[in-house]
């Protein structure tokens, strides 16, 4: 990846040369710095990024989504842009979701797919371009094999010029088992792979390493469309945090991750 002298050396020396599990443990070392590296890397990725705002809009994608709200957190914006250009999107849910909010699975499976409903509504995607897999919340990283057989078939059937998932880095097992899946999936379709980070914005050295092992990130302009995307999370009402210290559900500071100038999305190789 080309990202200019600096970057490059400050990026590679923390990542070229370690093995993973070295860089499980300079991650660790880092989480007590999390907050100032998540800004500055944020700073880092607009200014290596390119600005595909224009042609995005005209690319036809399949969104791959672990957890129903992860595509809207991470593509709402630009599923919208796509949208309003008449180009085609086509959203796909891997798992059921049915293990937070804690309740009867059956109960929160049901919840879910009413909240991804009504956001996929306000994103302008219609039901029959959303697609719901059965796998079970948290337990994708066991699907292997029936995963990517899925993700084929609905590549197969969509026939989209580009893919948009979350990524390998991800901290949470269900958003990196996706991600390999994923890639599993379009190896030798020729069909582009951009991933979307989620949980690495609270753990930004995984950024650190999604920036290095990927091309030059690709930015999203949300102008314009952050009132409809905050709607948008907004109906994902079981999932926002009930308190200010309740370790479960999304804050307030981790969704403003969400709410800013541009979405980010890395490119892959398949």
């Amino acid at each position: 990846m080309t990202v200019g002298g600096d970057t490059q050396i400050v990026v590679g020396s923390v990542c070229a040369v370690l093995d993973d599990e070295k860089r499980s443990l300079v991650e660790c070392a880092l989480e007590p710095f999390d907050p100032a590296l998540a800004v500055v890397m944020r700073a880092l990725v607009t200014v290596v990024g390119v600005d595909v705002t224009e042609s995005s809009a005209r690319r036809s994608c399949l969104v791959v989504a672990p957890h129903p709200d992860d595509e809207t957190l991470g593509a709402g914006a630009t599923i919208m842009r796509k949208v309003d250009a008449g180009t085609p999107v086509h959203v796909l849910v891997a798992t059921d979701g049915s293990k937070a909010p804690v309740g009867d699975p059956v109960e929160v499976a049901a919840l879910r797919a009413r909240e991804l409903a009504a956001a996929c509504d306000v994103l302008g995607v219609p039901a029959g371009e959303v697609t719901r897999l059965d796998f079970v919340d948290a337990e994708l990283d066991g699907a292997d094999e029936a995963l990517v057989v899925a993700i084929a078939e609905t590549v197969a059937a969509v026939r989209p010029d580009e893919v948009l998932v979350t990524g390998d880095t991800d901290p949470h097992p269900d958003h990196a088992a996706l991600a390999v899946g994923a890639r599993r999936a379009l190896a030798g379709t020729g069909v582009r792979m951009l991933v979307y980070p989620v949980w690495q914005f609270d753990r930004p050295a995984m950024l650190v390493r999604q920036l290095w092992r990927s091309g030059r990130p690709e930015l999203v302009s949300t102008a314009g469309y952050l009132d409809r995307k905050r709607a948008a999370v907004g109906a994902y009402a079981s999932q926002m945090a009930a308190r200010p210290d309740d370790p479960e559900g999304l804050h307030p500071r981790f969704l403003r991750h969400f709410d800013r100038p541009h979405e980010v999305f890395f490119p892959v190789r398949t």
